[in-house]
């Protein structure tokens, strides 16, 4: 008993220094809600870190327009494996642009391993993950320097894994029903990579497609900016090292090739990654 408080108090203590590293320091860019790999009974990852977007134009509903903005952020997300085949994830990003800042929306995931098959060459792997998201702040959700729109969103996706030796692939699509009056949306994504004892490296596509709601200065105009559609197809890469046996570094970056009520211009990150905790 005694061991497992202090190992409780030891997480608990380390989770609030993180969160105190990533609040005051800079701002990273979180990406993904779930993944195709499970981390195993008990063991638990954190990943914090920080980026900036540097969006020198902006699509206003399909017309790209020249509106030049900085977006900083930051994410702390902790993965855990409370069974071999359910995993656990919460995320928790901070934004600020221009004058405004704030935690933005917080998410908390299951990742339930529905079935393993192997293959004559590789292994193919059915996943279903739910989650639900919000925000955490009451932020500002009106003009360029908006942080967010407050969504209130049920996602559940389906996720297929293959892995032949250290390559991989995972697709997933999701569904995301969102409170009122933010307009419901699907979101498709591709990732091939590989993962050694060494490094591991991903390149990866995704699709955010949001049915209806209204356009940046569109006609009629939008009642408020919670109403927006928002919209983009979305290529971006992740290099991974080790730094020891429980301490890791990443650097990513990603870009809008187009889309729908949202800034393009590349977007870079670096961060680290606690393991086995």
């Amino acid at each position: 008993m005694c061991f497992l408080r202090n190992a409780i108090m030891k997480f608990i203590s380390t989770l609030s220094l993180i969160m105190i590293l990533v609040l005051n320091s800079g701002f990273s860019f979180g990406q993904g809600r779930v993944d195709g790999f499970y981390k195993g009974k008990g063991n638990i990852e954190l990943a914090f870190g920080g980026g900036v977007e540097f969006a020198s134009k902006y699509f206003a509903g399909n017309d790209k327009i020249g509106l030049s903005r900085k977006i900083y952020n930051s994410s702390l997300t902790v993965s855990t494996g409370l069974f071999d085949r359910l995993d656990l994830y919460i995320h928790i990003p901070y934004v600020a642009i221009g004058d405004q800042n704030s935690i933005q929306d917080g998410s908390l995931f299951l990742k339930y391993l529905i079935r393993k098959i192997e293959l004559s060459q590789g292994e193919l792997s059915l996943s279903l993950a739910g989650g639900f998201s919000s925000n955490l702040a009451d932020y500002q959700t009106e003009g360029i320097n908006a942080i967010g729109q407050k969504a209130k969103v049920l996602d559940i996706r389906p996720i297929v894994h293959y892995q032949i030796g250290a390559w991989f692939a995972t697709a997933q699509f999701a569904y995301n029903y969102k409170f009122d009056p933010v307009p419901n949306a699907t979101n498709a994504s591709v990732k091939v990579g590989k993962a050694t004892g060494k490094y591991y490296f991903d390149i990866w596509y995704e699709n955010l497609y949001t049915f209806g709601g209204f356009d940046y200065k569109g006609t009629p105009a939008p009642p408020s900016f919670r109403e927006l559609g928002v919209s983009y197809h979305k290529i971006g890469g992740t290099f991974y090292k080790p730094l020891g046996q429980r301490l890791g570094g990443y650097v990513s970056s990603a870009y809008v090739l187009s889309g729908r009520n949202i800034g393009q211009g590349p977007i870079l990150n670096i961060g680290l990654v606690l393991k086995n905790m």
